[in-house]
This record gives C-alpha cells, structure tokens and sequence, in this order.
C-alpha cells in the first residue's frame, strides 16, 4: 500500500540579494501541504510562499522573515495547481545557509 505521505529536502541553501525560487511543486493531489524553512546561518532571510495555476505565472501567497537559528512553518492560504518557495537574503551583502522541507499528505 502507497504512503499518504511525502517529502522533498533542500539542504544547504545559500542565500543571495535576489529572490531564488525553489523548484515548484505540483499541489494538485495534495490534501495539505506545508514548508519548514530552518535558517542555519548567521544572518535573516526573507521567504515568499507563491502559488500559480500553470507553473510560470505565480503570485503571492505570502512573505515573511525567518530570523537566523528559528524555524518557521508556512502553509498557503489559497489553493492553487502549483506553489513554490523564493527566498533572498534579508540584507544586501549578507547571506545565510537555510534548509528547507516540503512535506504534504496525499489526496486519497
């Protein structure tokens, strides 16, 4: 029998002064769905969570700050077939090293 359950990791993401998104993910079979970002650096970083109906047109979900050595846990607040993370550096110059999970549970 399948698992109901599954999992994408990003580890040892750099930051940089320009939004980099993460790979997108088809949300479509997903009942529930949500991202930890740990920020494992010395420095802040900005997260966007984006959500789009096509996979190249996306908007914002939401944007929030994770400060270095907090973990924080997004989860959209609108459906749409695709979401995706961008992250940047808080401040110019400055970046961090972040970890990211993807974790969702299977529509049955």
């Amino acid at each position: 029998m399948p698992s109901g359950f599954c999992e994408t990791v990003y580890k040892d993401l750099q930051t940089s002064d320009q939004f980099k998104p993460l790979p997108m993910q088809d949300t479509s079979n997903k009942s529930m769905y949500s991202y930890a970002i740990v920020n494992r650096g010395e420095n802040p970083a900005v997260l966007r969570l984006e959500v789009g109906p096509n996979g190249s047109d996306y908007a914002i979900d939401m944007e929030g700050v994770v400060e270095k050595g907090v973990t924080e846990i997004v989860v959209p607040s609108k459906f749409m077939r695709y979401s995706r993370l961008t992250l940047k550096s808080k401040q110019k110059g400055q970046p961090t090293k972040l970890q990211v999970y993807f974790q969702a549970q299977l529509a049955r």
